[in-house]
């Protein structure tokens, strides 16, 4: 008992922790509406997400990691609790509404350059590893990017939010998968 204990509080004070992949660049990128744009990528324990800003499809460049990844960020997501890492982008239905231990990060990313999003399922029983989707962010604009899925099936679907109150985002981003690796 006193061993299941300890192991509890250990994990409680690890899941204090941020994840240490959580950084874009040495410095924090700043937003500036004429030359970025900002995304924010939702998942949780069994959802981990991730982007590649300025990068297309052939990158080798590692993923900056925005949730799911890090220990601390799969017992916080499995206790129930949301992680919210912000760059200051407005709030819209999903990130005000998210589900049991879902949570999200927001990123500052390079506007008119590729940008490459990469999701997947991996909880219990179910797996799901849709391709990676590639688009190219406009300048001032704001996006939301998560994981759908429906009937046994996933996809990774990126949206612009809409600069009106409260509608949710306005539109399916045109993006195109990458090639399986």
């Amino acid at each position: 008992m006193k061993i299941r204990l300890l192991v509890f509080i250990s994990v409680l004070s690890v899941s204090g922790c941020g994840s240490n992949n959580y950084q874009q660049s040495p410095q924090e990128q700043p937003y500036d509406p004429a030359t970025t744009a900002r995304i924010r990528l939702f998942g949780n324990n069994g959802l981990p997400a991730a982007i590649k800003p300025g990068q297309d499809c052939m990158s080798k460049q590692e993923p900056v990691y925005a949730y799911g990844y890090s220990l601390a960020d799969k017992v916080n997501s499995t206790l129930g609790q949301h992680t919210r890492r912000s760059v200051g982008m407005p709030a819209s239905w999903r990130s005000e509404h998210l589900s049991y231990g879902e949570s999200y990060a927001e990123f500052v990313i390079p506007a008119g350059r590729p940008s490459v999003v990469l999701m997947k399922m991996v909880a219990g029983q179910a797996f799901c590893l849709p391709p990676a989707n590639v688009f190219e962010p406009q300048p001032g604009k704001d996006y939301e990017a998560y994981l759908h899925r429906q009937s046994g099936t996933c996809m990774g679907v990126i949206r612009q939010l809409s600069t009106l109150e409260n509608p949710g985002p306005a539109a399916d981003v045109s993006s195109d998968s990458c090639a399986k690796q």
